[in-house]
């Protein structure tokens, strides 16, 4: 306990102090305090972190701005000394004390959205299972995430969000709502640090899957639970993209798409922070409720991506919702963007292949079944093998072709379609 309230003082000592580390900053006794610097850092060299202490506090007290190191080092010191005491009184001495090295360090070299970060995760690797700590754990976090913003660590969201579980657990401090306000605070900043790219960003969209675990094992949030808590709030404030988000994200999980709440924060979120999926999947649910939103989102998407494979896509989507020579035009642009776009094949294959009772002039069997030949070569160019068959069963028969005066191989012009194939038959 001696040591820890020496540590105390010294703290206190230098918290009135203008907080600076800059280079190295000997005191009167420069001697003694260049002696003192090489017994610690040669006794931390060698993992003795019993033999640094000594001279390490000594520099604490006498030298507290000498230079940033004696900090950095003091953290690895008591770290080193609490992995290697049991856990118990003597353990939690030393912890108290890596807590004032943090504190330390703030008040003589500043640093302080730095520094609590690192204190927060320290405070939560040693007391995370202790009952009496969890409110100052969850605390010291939600500082961290204040000071730093989107810079703080990436390896401490997971840490927050197990505080905030633990404190609703074991303490039962927090509602629903003051839990939801965190869980935002940490998914906003993993999405940007996703968005920033970099080595950690696997890593990251693997922690959002882990971040949700946490959040629903204490709270159950379902549908239910967002028309009644944050519906009347989006009600009130429907421009809010912080909970427009919320709500899209949440109802998203629970499968309630269809619900006009999540499609409305939907088009709050695309009108504000436009992005081509969102766009794409608004278009999707308004095609049987609302073609011409759903003609809207389609065309949006277009301006959102310079991606070949997207761009073809949207243009399948608005073809499917005009339909005829509108649908073949844009399946057309489709192929324009994307030449090997199967869908676009395929989606052309279809419009023909379903046009047969309003192309047939009931004159000529073999001309009126000139769409399916037109259509199996469509199939055949989107690799549908299955709808190659059904079109090919649909082809006219060879005494059609004879008593027709056709021949087997010949050009055929599907009039409703402007287009040429080969005759074909069924048998």
């Amino acid at each position: 306990m001696k040591r820890i309230f020496l540590l105390a003082a010294i703290c206190f000592q230098t918290y009135l102090v203008q907080a600076q580390c800059e280079g190295w900053n000997w005191p009167e006794d420069k001697a003694t305090a260049e002696e003192k610097n090489v017994l610690y850092t040669d006794a931390l060299r060698n993992d003795n972190f019993k033999g640094a202490r000594k001279p390490h506090a000594w520099l604490l007290q006498n030298a507290p701005k000498l230079n940033t190191s004696i900090y950095i080092n003091g953290e690895k010191i008591y770290k080193g000394l609490v992995e290697a005491t049991p856990e118990g009184d003597a353990q939690d001495v030393l912890i108290d004390s890596l807590m004032i090295i943090y504190d330390l360090r703030m008040t003589n070299c500043g640093e302080e959205a730095d520094v609590t970060a690192r204190k927060a995760y320290s405070f939560y690797r040693y007391n995370i299972k202790k009952k009496d700590k969890l409110e100052e754990v969850m605390t010291l976090f939600d500082k961290a995430y204040e000071l730093n913003g989107n810079d703080i660590p990436y390896y401490m969201h997971v840490p927050y969000m197990s505080a905030v579980v633990y404190n609703k657990k074991y303490l039962d401090n927090l509602n629903d709502m003051q839990i939801l306000e965190r869980y935002d605070k940490i998914m906003e900043v993993v999405d940007y640090q996703i968005s920033q790219g970099g080595k950690y960003k696997d890593k990251l969209e693997d922690y959002k899957g882990k971040i949700d675990g946490l959040l629903v094992s204490i709270i159950d949030v379902d549908c239910d639970f967002v028309r009644k808590n944050l519906a009347p709030k989006f009600e009130a404030n429907p421009t809010d993209l912080k909970l427009a988000k919320k709500i899209f994200a949440f109802m998203l999980n629970g499968k309630c798409t269809d619900d006009p709440l999540w499609l409305q924060a939907g088009m709050v979120i695309q009108e504000k922070e436009p992005n081509f999926g969102l766009a794409k999947n608004l278009g999707i649910k308004f095609k049987d409720s609302d073609k011409a939103k759903a003609e809207k989102y389609f065309n949006m998407a277009l301006t959102l991506t310079e991606d070949p494979a997207d761009k073809a896509d949207m243009y399948i989507q608005l073809g499917s919702i005009k339909g005829g020579g509108a649908a073949m035009e844009m399946y057309q642009k489709a192929l324009s963007v994307d030449p090997n776009n199967k869908d676009a094949y395929n989606a052309m294959g279809y419009a023909i292949y379903q046009s047969f009772n309003s192309c047939k002039q009931e004159k000529d069997p073999v001309v009126d079944r000139g769409v399916f030949l037109l259509a199996y070569d469509f199939f055949s160019q989107a690799g549908n093998s299955k709808m190659m068959q059904s079109t090919k069963e649909q082809f006219p028969s060879t005494e059609e072709i004879f008593t027709f005066n056709h021949k087997k191989g010949e050009s055929l012009s599907v009039g409703c379609w402007g287009r040429s194939t080969t005759i074909r038959s069924r048998d």
